[in-house]
This record gives structure tokens, sequence and C-alpha cells, in this order.
């Protein structure tokens, strides 16, 4: 598969990006398998399905949006069985995402430091979950962050795998003061996700990019080059 277009643009000016992938076998989403390729899939630890949660017939007109992204949220979440506020019901999440912060904060010793975390959708919840742990273990050290921002497409507050749950901005305040950058679309179903992790970070420091799409990953050439400007701006802020 060719490489998505942000990373072969960047990739032109020297940016060296270092992918990784989740550990858990899981099915594709539905719809998606010739997409994905033949089996084993991976993925990290998940709490709840994009997949199920398009499959309610979610929109932006649905009855379920609150008057704020936390509030929609809380009212989301449980049409897959998962409720934000128990802890009972994150136990199995809880323990693979401590797994999944291990092994990956074991790279980062290993490998980091890194200019930038960078996600998309569930993997933008795994950015964001791992962006907040280094800085709680680093911190805890006396010791600088591995990351000077944060990047998120399609994104999803991160989890929390001390208590269970997700972060959100009217319970937990902000919780990034580095910058960060947070690609949604207007046309986005689960765009009040995106919402939330964007509220959880400073507003001097962070920026938002709206492609105008849904759910999705960006490929047209005009978008790309714009979102690659942004970016270059950010990145040469915090070199």
């Amino acid at each position: 598969m060719a490489p998505v277009p942000i990373v072969h643009d960047l990739e032109q000016d020297g940016v060296e990006f270092r992918f990784v992938q989740g550990t858990h076998k899981v099915p594709p989403p539905r719809g998606y398998t010739e997409f994905f390729g033949p089996p084993p899939h991976y993925s990290f630890a998940t709490d709840f399905s994009v997949d199920e949660l398009e499959r309610t017939g979610l929109s932006q007109d649905s009855e379920q949006t609150g008057d704020t992204p936390e509030d929609t949220l809380r009212s989301l979440l449980p049409v897959v069985g998962v409720d934000p506020v128990s802890k009972e019901a994150y136990a199995a999440s809880k323990q693979g995402y401590q797994h999944d912060m291990d092994w990956l904060n074991e790279l980062l010793d290993s490998e980091g430091p890194f200019h930038a975390v960078l996600g998309f959708s569930h993997g933008a919840c795994v950015a964001a979950t791992l962006l907040e742990d280094n800085i709680r273990r680093t911190r805890a050290n006396g010791l600088p962050s591995m990351f000077k921002m944060g990047i998120f497409l399609g994104g999803v507050p991160p989890y929390n795998i001390r208590e269970g749950g997700l972060f959100l901005a009217d319970v937990d305040g902000v919780m990034f003061n580095l910058p960060t950058l947070h690609v949604i679309g207007s046309s986005d179903p689960l765009i009040d996700f995106a919402l939330a992790l964007y509220n959880l970070c400073d507003p001097e420091t962070a920026r938002i990019f709206d492609h105008g799409r849904g759910h999705q990953l960006i490929w047209e050439k005009n978008i790309v080059h714009d979102l690659c400007n942004v970016l270059r701006e950010m990145i040469q802020d915090v070199m």
C-alpha cells in the first residue's frame, strides 16, 4: 500500500516516522476487510468500537448528542456497552491499556525522545493515552516528556489507565500544555470525540485543522498540502 500522503509529503522534508502497531488480534471493522487485507489484524487495547457506533446510525443529527462534547460521549458510549464513569466496566480494557503503555514506554526509553506522537481514530486515543502516561511518568522522575507535541487525526480522549474511563475536560480540566494539532472533519459523525480531546488541551497551544470530510484520512492533494504546511510550522516551533 502506498504511504499516506501526509507521511509521503513530510518525508520529503526529512521527517522520519516510527510506526508501531498493537499486539491484540482483532477482526477488521465491518466493510473494511478488503482495505486491511488478509488476517491477522492487530489493534491496541480497545474499549469501544467505532464500527459499532456507526452501525447504530449515529449522525450529526443524532438525538444522542449533548450540549457539550463531553455530554455527547457520556450518552454515546453506553450504546456499545461502555459506561465511561464505571471502573468495573473497564477492568479488561485497563489491563490491555496498561500492557500497551508498558511496552510503548519501553520503546520510548530505547528509541526516544521523539518530536511528536501521532495517531488516527483509536490510534489517536492510544497516542493521547501514551502522551498522558509518559508526561506523568517523566514528571514524577523530574525528567522532560519524550514528546514535544501531539498530532491527533479524528481524535478520541485518552484512557485513564489508573481509574478507568476516558479523561474528560469538565472533570479533569486541561491536561496537555504542549502544542497539539487536532485534525477534524466537520462531517465526521464522531466529531465530538475529537472535540472532547481538544478540550483537554491548552487553548493557547492547541490548533484545529478542519478538512471538512468524515471520519477518514485525507488524500486530496490540496488539503494534504495545507495540512502539511501547518505541521511544518508546528514542527519548526518545537525544534
